[in-house]
């Protein structure tokens, strides 16, 4: 059923977050929650956006929090800023996602944990709401090395997905995106993890994913203009590169390591990155691959058959409800971060 929380947070508080272990950053999680203090409004281009992104949807309105979701803190004088009501509504959405997709369900007991900014509220919200004799009974299996390091530092079981038996899935992953949209798909890899976190996804009965406003678009290309990573064998890359050009990529490239190493992006697989832009990639209809105008679906199937291309970073086709014994990529929801510190949230 398609519902739309609006859920209002006020406070203000930073947190400094990476992304993935290879771009030479390193997280330190929070060491417990931190709810700041006043509420302020949005601005702006956002709205317009959001406007556009959420017509398509039917929704509903949830006028106060969920009852076990952490209450906000005296008010205060300080005027929060709008980096500061980002991150404060990144952080409710998480908390919300995980009230919503794990803590009513402790039989739930394997649980995918990606990259990205909002995964560490994430597992501040899973450590904070679920009680710690269920906790106990659960283990996390990491896309990356941020999430591994999350996991650990957490002190929740660490596994591996190598080590999940044949047959057996996740029963749910929570994870960002680069952007999304109208139709839940997602572009994903710019911490250059995107291939293990698409075998934690697939792995997974349930993908929910977790992210801010500036994630959501009419169309994927129009906000996320690095373009769409694509993982590669190394030797590959020059014809890689040379049959996007052919179908259309608006100036693809392997993505360089710089400023923390020279060379290219190695991702934990020992493969290189190629980011390749398109014009914004149609939701519906069929592709015009004369002028470069993709279909999503089309796109993906296309370039998943380039000779040297291991993975994309296009999160497409169907959804957990969908797929029923799990394998899909696109998630059942997405919960959103929004300037104005509240969250909302679109269902498949």
């Amino acid at each position: 059923m398609n519902k739309h929380h609006h859920l209002l947070l006020r406070g203000a508080s930073s947190l400094t977050v990476s992304l993935c272990k290879r771009s030479g950053r390193t997280h330190r999680p929070p060491a417990r929650p931190l709810f700041p203090s006043s509420g302020a409004g949005g601005t702006t281009t956002a709205a317009a956006i959001v406007s556009n992104f959420f017509s398509r949807h039917h929704h509903s309105t949830l006028t106060s929090p969920h009852h076990n979701l952490p209450k906000p803190a005296r008010m205060s004088t300080t005027t929060p800023s709008p980096v500061d009501l980002i991150e404060q509504s990144k952080r409710l959405a998480a908390f919300q996602s995980v009230t919503a997709h794990l803590v009513p369900f402790p039989s739930r007991t394997r649980i995918g944990i990606g990259s990205g900014s909002t995964v560490i509220y994430v597992v501040e919200a899973i450590t904070t709401l679920v009680p710690p004799t269920t906790l106990s009974t659960m283990t996390f299996y990491p896309t990356g090395a941020q999430s591994e390091q999350l996991i650990e530092s957490a002190g929740l079981n660490l596994q591996y997905i190598n080590k999940l038996p044949p047959g057996t899935l996740l029963d749910v992953c929570f994870d960002g995106a680069d952007e999304v949209d109208p139709n839940l798909n997602l572009i994903k890899g710019g911490g250059a993890c995107l291939w293990q976190e698409k075998i934690v996804a697939t792995s997974s009965k349930k993908f929910v994913c977790v992210a801010d406003f500036r994630k959501m678009s009419p169309a994927l290309g129009t906000m996320w203009k690095k373009g769409i990573p694509i993982e590669v064998l190394p030797l590959a890359a020059n014809r890689v590169l040379g049959e996007l050009e052919r179908m259309g990529s608006l100036g693809p490239k392997v993505r360089p390591g710089l400023p923390g190493k020279a060379g290219a992006v190695v991702t934990d697989n020992g493969m290189w990155i190629v980011d390749a832009p398109f014009r914004p990639l149609r939701v519906e209809g069929t592709s015009d691959k004369e002028k470069g105008e993709w279909q999503v679906d089309e796109l993906a199937d296309a370039l998943i058959k380039i000779p040297g291309v291991a993975e994309i970073g296009l999160f497409y086709g169907k959804n957990g409800n969908q797929a029923g014994e799990g394998g899909a990529q696109k998630p059942v929801e997405a919960y959103f971060g929004m300037e104005d510190g509240s969250v909302k949230v679109l269902s498949a």
